[in-house]
This record gives structure tokens, sequence and C-alpha cells, in this order.
């Protein structure tokens, strides 16, 4: 059971021992809350476990790092304008790849009123490098991808999932399709990759807290939300851990990692209809904000998904 009074806190770090239960007595162990020192802005952290952590990875937090102000080093993958040096250029290129094959009248007044627009400047393009621009456009379509690279950890296997089809359809009920190229990344290599990264390790936090805010001493502690590793379920997650049975032999500790995974179609270019959909990972035990900061690059690519084929979503229309 854990305490639910209000806890003093007068000097800089106050603990109060807390047995948590077991089931099995040779896990139980003498476990406190320990709560820090409130902030200028009335906020503490409160620990349960045996001392405090050894690291603190806000302390290596700062206003650069945890802005959304873009490193000037991504400022060419922010561009509007893709590979091409200027709007004039990239209007040029919009129009020549994406209004038709075969040019119209309609066609060609499009074109009148981009260069007849008074924000094309002639000067724009006179030294732009058409055909590196075009062999730049035609890498992204390149069908090995990423998943080409071994050493990237990229792998494929056969996967198959069950599609459910309309009671109408000549086949009606579920129907196994296989997917005979699965690209995929193994998620303990990506796991075990994040932790023995020097960089990543200042700022990922292996023991979970409770913020709490606290306007002056009557008051009670008001819990305070926002980071995963902050929550209810990563601090259920973690104690659970903590009292279960030790692997035998081993008495180094034990961490949740939290995984956070999300997916959407990406274009793999401006210009054509090759597109992927990628399955993203991120890693709650780092905060959000530098989550948030595409310089950060916490990112992983784990696997790429495919769409379902024309002729079983036909099947549906029967």
């Amino acid at each position: 059971m854990e305490a639910t009074t209000s806890i003093p806190r007068e000097a800089p770090q106050s603990q109060h021992l807390l047995p948590l239960p077991s089931t099995n007595s040779s896990t139980r162990r003498l476990r406190s809350i320990l709560e820090t020192a409130s902030n200028a802005f009335g906020l503490f952290r409160r620990y349960r476990a045996h001392q405090f952590p050894s690291h603190d990875p806000e302390s290596e937090a700062s206003i650069q790092n945890l802005s959304n102000i873009v490193d000037s080093k991504m400022d060419h993958l922010t561009s509007p304008n893709g590979p091409y040096p200027n709007h004039s250029s990239f209007r040029l290129g919009d129009w020549y790849w994406n209004h038709g094959i075969q040019k119209s009248q309609a066609s060609f007044k499009e074109l009148v009123s981009i260069v007849g627009d008074a924000e094309f400047h002639p000067s724009d393009i006179r030294s732009t490098n058409w055909d590196k621009i075009n062999g730049k456009l035609a890498e992204g379509d390149d069908a090995e991808g990423e998943w080409a690279d071994e050493e990237a950890g990229w792998t494929t296997s056969p996967v198959t999932i069950s599609v459910p089809f309309h009671r109408l359809t000549q086949e009606p009920g579920p129907q196994d399709y296989t997917i005979a190229q699965f690209h995929h990344r193994s998620l303990t290599s990506v796991i075990r990759e994040k932790l023995t990264n020097e960089n990543d390790a200042l700022h990922f936090h292996y023991e979970p807290y409770e913020l709490l805010w606290q306007c002056g001493d009557k008051q009670d502690p008001l819990r305070v939300h926002g980071e995963l590793y902050t929550s209810a379920a990563f601090l259920d997650a973690h104690h659970a851990l903590q009292e279960s049975p030790s692997e035998p032999g081993c008495d180094l500790p034990r961490a949740i990692i939290a995984l956070m995974f999300w997916s959407d179609a990406t274009q793999l270019t401006n210009f054509g209809n090759a597109k992927l959909w990628p399955l993203y990972l991120f890693f709650g035990n780092e905060s959000k904000y530098r989550r948030g900061k595409p310089s950060c690059n916490l990112c992983e690519h784990v696997a790429y998904f495919e769409t379902v084929r024309a002729p079983i979503l036909a099947a549906f229309s029967t």
C-alpha cells in the first residue's frame, strides 16, 4: 500500500520508509518515499525507491536542446522547395513533372501564368542545374531503399495476416494474405543500440517519479501530468518489475523501457506516386520536448508496411 498523507519538506530532501508488498519473501525489500526540494515554480518529485537516482537526466537539459528552433544543419531538410534552389525553379519543375505528360492549351496557360507572375524571377533559374535536380528526384524512387543495408539491422520475413471479407462476396469471411518480404528491424537490437548510445544515455529516465506541485505548506500537493515516465501506468509497471523475482544469479538493476509506436503514409518524393508506410518508434523514457525536436534524431524506423493490393480491395465491392 502507498501512503496518501502529505509529507513535510522543510529540508532539501526527505525520505520515509515504506515497505511495499511482495508475493515472494526473497524479493521483499524496504523501499522509501524520497522527495526533492521544490523549485522556483513549486514543483518537486516523489520517488519510491531505495535511494535517489545516481544521475538526473534533467540536469543535462537546457533551453537550446529543448526548444523547437531548428539547427542550421537541418535547414536543407525543411526547405519548402525541396532540391530546387528557389521558388521560381520549383514552380517550373512542378509544372513540368506534375501537370500532365502531354502538354495542352490549358498547360500552356499555366506556364504563362507562372512566368508572368510578379514573384517569378527569371534570374533565379538561369544557373539552375536541372540535370542534378532531376537526378536527386530519381534517387527517391530507389526500389531497395534503406532496408537493403544489412548493417543497419534491416531484415525481411514472411508475414501472414487475416483479411476480413464481406458476407456478400464470393468467399466471405477471413482470408489469409501473405506478405512475402516484410521489412523490419529487431526491437531488441534497437533497444540495445539506444541504451548503449552515450549521447542519449544522458537524457534517458530509468527511474520514474511523481511530479507534484504545492502552493504553500497548508495545501496538499497536486499531481502534475506531462511525461510518460511520470504517469501512473509507468510507475505501476516499474514497481511491479522491482518487486518481481530476480533472474537467478543476477543482481543488476532493472528498468522499464517504454516503446511508443506511430505510423503514417510517407511520400518519398515531391514528384511521383512512390510512397511507403513506415512504422516509427520513440522511447517514452525520453522527454517529449526532445522527442519533438527533429534535430535530436530520436525517431527510429523499425518496419515498413505494404498497402493491401487492389484485387483484395476489389472483393469488397463485388
